[in-house]
């Protein structure tokens, strides 16, 4: 194995799980090859989970041709890249017994455990959007779950996981709730956000193109929150925010029990004066700086 720069240098960290959303087809194409190549460049074993067509062979799928990279061609011969279609990847986990949830974390762990006893230096794990319908609380208290089994592995081992999002294929409830799930580190289309030490730093443009996303991440970020304390934003590096979704900041910091805030550092003029235009409530504090 050859590794060009030495392990990623925030595998294991918080922000080593992250969510990448694309419109279309073609534009997460493009993201996942350039991440899986980054990966496979720094040394890293790849495990990436997609569909293939009815004849499930890998040489089909967009990655083994001329849309993936040369790199990534050749680890798929080498090893060093492995692909799982969804449909086995179900059968597997299914396989214990124990639930889906449980077989998915437990052939996370095995995959782990196997690329690191190879002699890997770190593990990057990616899969495409998984098109599930997240039609009530349970379906969507499931996928929490197993997204959670990816937060344990990257706390405790040289892992980076990158879970794909593609719009134009799933619904608005999961595109809404894959947001809310994975609000700690998100790359959108204009915008991104991740969460260090306790602030919630967000970058780029929030448009009404992106509202209901920006939505969905913004009440996944007060969900976690709802044990205690307020949710403190850091909109510094966020260059324009429109009406759309300064009114969802106004009407999520209505919906908060009394005494919970949600504390905006550095926004845009333009936000602070559209708060003011929308009658911004006591539990929206602006402040410049970040949290002491």
């Amino acid at each position: 194995m050859s590794v060009d720069t030495g392990p990623r240098p925030d595998a294991g960290s918080a922000r080593a799980h992250e969510l990448q959303v694309a419109d279309t087809d073609h534009a997460q194409r493009v993201g996942a090859a350039a991440w899986v190549d980054r990966e496979l460049a720094f040394g890293a074993k790849v495990f990436y989970k997609g569909w293939l067509g009815d004849d499930a062979r890998v040489e089909k799928h967009w990655i083994a041709g001329p849309e993936g990279t040369r790199r990534t061609r050749e680890a798929l011969r080498s090893g060093q890249l492995e692909f799982l279609d969804f449909p086995t990847l179900i059968e597997r986990c299914a396989a214990g017994g124990d639930g889906l949830t449980a077989g998915l974390h437990r052939l996370q762990a095995d995959e782990l455990h196997r690329a690191l006893a190879e002699g890997w230096p770190s593990v990057a794990m990616t899969q495409e959007s998984s098109r599930r319908e997240l039609v009530d609380d349970a379906e969507v208290a499931e996928f929490a779950r197993q997204e959670g089994g990816y937060d344990s592995l990257v706390a405790e081992a040289p892992v980076r996981v990158l879970c794909q999002l593609n719009t134009s294929v799933e619904n608005e409830v999961h595109v809404f709730e894959s947001l809310g799930v994975h609000h700690r580190r998100i790359v959108d289309v204009g915008w991104d956000a991740a969460l260090d030490d306790g602030l919630w730093r967000l970058r780029g443009d929030l448009d009404a193109h992106v509202a209901r996303r920006f939505g969905g991440a913004l009440a996944g970020a007060l969900r976690e929150k709802a044990t205690g304390g307020d949710l403190h934003i850091d909109l510094a590096a966020v260059g324009f925010v429109d009406v759309a979704c300064a009114q969802l900041l106004v009407h999520a910091a209505r919906a908060e029990p009394e005494g919970r805030r949600i504390v905006l550092h550095d926004p845009p003029r333009l936000l602070s004066r559209l708060l003011d235009v929308l009658q911004r409530p006591a539990s929206i504090v602006v402040v410049d700086g970040e949290r002491p």
